[in-house]
């Protein structure tokens, strides 16, 4: 695993892996060896081309707890786009992080973001004012920027809701949303984009909070 610097800070990049354990080890390795060095700062790691998957994603933040001084900033495949500026933010209230799923029949409300390290399972409901995050799956119900914030998001792992609501916009869910996903209010209508840029939420790292990627290619949920 090689240790880069360029404009956005430090970065390990990791290639060649085949798979996740393998990655893990490595990276295990390289923070156990050379945290003195890093000292205290603020790393991204990119994985190449594998797949940000839910469990890739648990599995790096354990790498990186032990070393508090060591802020993981970012996890993104090298072939995405550029990082995108953290210098800009708006004042909001704390976010809420549940470290675990949120099973059926339970119901999240927050005033602020909500951040969920877990899944959203089917019969759940959750309701913020802000953004609502999920390192998981999402198949429950999701209402975010309540009651009438439209340029809220709704970011998952995977999108798969039964239900999702920004300010005032409904859609139901369509079934699909394999991948890192985003759902946000666009002319009227609520349009999920891919979440290229997958990040580890500011509570957790406190760093400027992480917004959506901004590749344009979208589908249309109704």
């Amino acid at each position: 695993m090689e240790i880069k610097g360029d404009r956005h800070g430090l970065r390990l990049v990791a290639t060649g892996f085949a798979t996740e354990e393998a990655l893990i080890a490595d990276l295990t390795a390289t923070l156990q060896a050379r945290h003195d060095f890093l000292g205290e700062t603020g790393v991204y790691l990119e994985v190449g081309s594998m797949a940000l998957t839910l469990s890739l994603f648990q599995q790096i933040a354990e790498a990186f707890a032990p070393f508090p001084a060591l802020t993981l900033k970012g996890v993104q495949q090298t072939d995405s786009s550029t990082v995108i500026s953290l210098e800009e933010k708006k004042p909001a209230p704390v976010p809420l992080i549940v470290r675990h799923t949120v099973r059926s029949g339970q119901q999240i409300m927050h005033q602020g973001d909500v951040i969920i390290v877990g899944d959203v399972n089917p019969g759940a409901t959750v309701i913020a004012s802000g953004d609502v995050m999920v390192f998981g799956w999402l198949r429950g119900t999701v209402y975010a920027g309540q009651p009438q914030e439209r340029t809220a998001g709704i970011f998952a792992l995977r999108l798969q809701p039964a239900q999702i609501k920004i300010g005032s916009t409904i859609a139901l869910g369509d079934g699909h949303g394999e991948r890192p996903e985003f759902a946000h209010v666009d002319g009227g209508a609520i349009v999920v984009q891919p979440w290229t840029d997958v990040k580890l939420p500011d509570i957790v790292t406190q760093e400027p909070k992480l917004r959506r990627g901004t590749e344009r290619t979208s589908r249309l949920i109704n």
